[in-house]
């Protein structure tokens, strides 16, 4: 989040509750003291809506209230709308996208929590008393889902049911469901004293979370969505939360496979459940696992595939870490696509230093953690200093001062400002008469000279993975931290994605390894490693390399869903780990791209420019979109008898873009398609008959399509379709 959708999130907050501690902010929005330093100057000075209260509190006193801050929802269903309670930078992205999301289909992940035993409860309360404690329940719920950048389409009376993955897309929105759900069981917990025990009663909650597709029909400009689920999307995730005991937290199977490793789950017998025939296992969320690689925790449910195609890169980085021990830092990009194996190369890498005399310290960006400062050098700071999630402020300040004086620093200088990263007050108050600036400045250094001095001791390699994701003070950490590398024997080595340019790719001292492709041999050794002992036909296995087209993760993912199949010889869907890495990569592209995307996939893998523009309604010139698309590796342009043809890079791409389309807008873009040929091959119909039935047979266009799949020859053809 940028500042100003801090500030506006925070001043509804304030709004909302009256007053707020210094302590609730830096947890809510993850703040270092310099950004809340920030935060209080526009509160209390700039917007004069609140003052400070004996250092520790914003109080609020009304006064000028900023138009964008939202209100609180109101408490019967029929009054909310989504927008009086949606955040303003979630609103505008929803707004500004409503128009190419309006008839899609979409994976979702569905949240449903209620209030236990809420009928006992309004009787014993009384309609006032209750009103206020739903108001102030669903004032936390909203915190919780808007952080994970989840929308509340309807309050249910009693609770509400949320969507993570519609009406914004996110490849990993079961994970942000489930955190989502964990974090708010957490606030409901802390925040009991504000919800029954004012009323000398016990407040329980249950929730339950599936993931499947849904269809969004219109979005309102008051953001509520008319959406239909497809199968039992949302129905198994209400059964689910009605399944719950108090204060649990059930997952479906669906959910269960996109988050393992993330989070940790406990199987419960099976169970029937109303509107399905077979017995449907529940997993009861237990917490969340230490943020580590994906790879990390898959040897628990199933082994890695055979590491193939990546021996000349991993030639690369050993040569690299030869010059680091040699005192001549290096700095390591390396970039592929979403499941190009980058996670992997790291982790062999990093098995191959087992023995080694090297400091190895590990971070992560994460999709949603770009409004979190700081996050990825805290993964470092944790890894280094051996600080664990169940450590309080003292155990964490003594490991960060032994920390520190390990590598010979002041521990008294220094100490305050990686503590007060940690939201450890210990020592932190001198740091008050400081600037904003001068705090970064001088945390920047202690970070800095904290690993110039390890490095002394050891070669240090510092690995961070998914640099597209970073917030912006860890990329300008990082950025200095680059400056020193050069003469020390430090590694500083990066993943990420196409789009995204390190700032230092300029240095000597850096390099970008770009991972391709695995060849078909190498898909085949992929394959086979991950059948698991299951061997398939050979014309699945080709199947599979053929649309997976050399990414390890989709050759996986894709093994797995033939395996997971009853009936192997049917057709396989792509799978849902596939699907939303795919789906939410188009939904970044702004409409114009977007809605060309998901038209050109009508036509096929490959298609002709002339025949694209015959179907192109867009107000945007064909010409510029396409080229944009060729730079982000969407396609491919080539050459072919009949002149310049685009290619999607992926077939899971094109097969994906088709699928997110309703039946009407495919049926009428598969008849302009037939339209078209008919005008462009006119002179010589018969080189595009094949692809006129093709079009002609997924319309509801019953003559054509039967006059285009009628013996009787080409000029008959002809005249069937276009008239004598």
């Amino acid at each position: 989040m940028t500042f100003e959708e801090v500030l506006n999130q925070a001043l509804a907050l304030l709004q909302r509750q009256g007053r707020v501690s210094y302590r609730a902010l830096k947890r809510q929005f993850s703040l270092d003291d310099a950004y809340l330093e920030d935060l209080k100057l526009e509160i209390i000075e700039v917007h004069q809506v609140a003052v400070d209260q004996d250092g520790t509190m914003l109080v609020w006193t009304g006064g000028r209230t900023p138009a964008s801050v939202p209100a609180t929802p109101p408490a019967s269903s029929q009054d909310r709308e989504p927008l009086s309670y949606t955040p303003p930078h979630l609103a505008e992205k929803i707004l500004t996208s409503r128009s190419v999301l309006e008839g899609e289909r979409k994976q979702v992940t569905v949240l449903f929590c209620d209030l236990v035993n809420n009928t006992a409860l309004a009787e014993r309360l009384g309609p006032e008393k209750m009103h206020t404690l739903l108001n102030r329940f669903f004032a936390l719920a909203l915190d919780d889902v808007h952080r994970y950048e989840g929308t509340i389409n309807q309050f249910l009376g009693d609770g509400f049911m949320a969507l993570f993955g519609a009406p914004i897309a996110h490849e990993d929105h079961a994970r942000r469901a489930v955190l989502a759900a964990l974090t708010l069981q957490r606030t409901l917990q802390d925040r009991h004293a504000e919800l029954g025990e004012p009323y000398s009663v016990t407040c329980m909650f249950r929730m339950g979370l599936n993931t499947g597709l849904v269809v969004v029909g219109s979005i309102g400009n008051n953001l509520r969505m008319d959406y239909s689920a497809v199968g039992d999307t949302t129905n198994l995730a209400a059964r689910l939360q009605q399944l719950a005991e108090p204060g649990m937290i059930l997952v479906s199977d669906t959910t269960r496979r996109l988050v393992d490793g993330a989070v940790r789950l406990e199987a419960l017998a099976p169970t029937q459940v109303k509107g399905k025939t077979a017995l449907v296992t529940p997993y009861k969320v237990i917490g969340t696992r230490p943020q580590r690689s994906p790879l990390a925790s898959r040897g628990e449910e199933r082994a890695l595939s055979e590491f193939v195609g990546r021996e000349r890169e991993l030639a690369t980085l050993a040569a690299l870490l030869e010059q680091v021990e040699s005192g001549q830092g290096q700095v390591v990009g390396m970039v592929a696509e979403a499941g190009g194996g980058k996670s992997r190369l790291l982790y062999e890498f990093r098995q191959g230093l087992a023995g080694t005399r090297v400091t190895y310290l590990e971070g992560r960006c994460l999709s949603y953690g770009q409004a979190m400062p700081y996050h990825p050098i805290l993964d470092l700071l944790r890894t280094n200093c051996g600080i664990t999630e169940t450590d309080g402020p003292v155990a964490i300040a003594d490991k960060v001062r032994v920390a520190l004086e390990e590598v010979g620093l002041d521990v008294e200088a220094t100490a305050p400002y990686l503590l007060q990263l940690f939201g450890v007050p210990e020592e932190t108050e001198r740091l008050a008469v400081l600037t904003p600036d001068a705090i970064k400045t001088r945390t920047f250094e202690t970070l800095r000279q904290m690993s110039l001095h390890g490095s002394q001791q050891r070669p240090l390699i510092v690995a961070i993975e998914d640099l597209h994701w970073c917030d912006k003070t860890s990329e300008d950490y990082l950025a200095w931290l680059v400056e020193s590398v050069a003469g020390a024997a430090i590694m500083l080595l990066v993943t990420y994605r196409p789009g995204y340019r390190p700032p230092w790719l300029d240095k000597s001292y850096a390099t970008q390894i770009a991972l391709r492709h695995l060849a078909p041999q190498e898909s085949v050794t992929v394959v086979r490693s991950a059948q698991q002992h299951h061997a398939l036909p050979a014309h699945l296995e080709q199947m599979i390399i053929a649309r997976a087209e050399g990414n390890p993760f989709f050759l996986e993912e894709l093994t797995r869903a033939v395996l997971d199949h009853a009936e192997v010889g049917t057709a396989v869907m792509v799978p849902e780990t596939i699907q939303g890495v795919l789906m939410a990569r188009i939904d970044r592209l702004p409409e114009a791209p977007k809605r060309l995307v998901q038209t050109a996939a009508v036509l096929g893998r490959e298609f002709s420019p002339p025949l694209l523009e015959a179907l192109w309604d867009g107000a945007q010139p064909l010409a510029p979109l396409l080229l944009d698309l060729t730079r982000q590796e969407f396609l491919f342009a080539r050459a072919s008898a009949e002149g310049s043809v685009y290619v999607f890079k992926h077939a899971l791409t094109q097969e994906v873009a088709y699928e997110s389309l309703l039946m009407p807008r495919r049926q009428a873009l598969h008849a302009a398609a037939g339209q078209a040929l008919e005008t462009l091959y006119a002179p010589r119909l018969e080189d595009a008959y094949d692809r006129l039935a093709y079009h002609y047979a997924r319309t509801d266009n019953v003559a054509r399509t039967h006059a285009a799949h009628r013996p009787g020859g080409v000029t008959d053809c002809h005249q069937r379709l276009c008239g004598p």
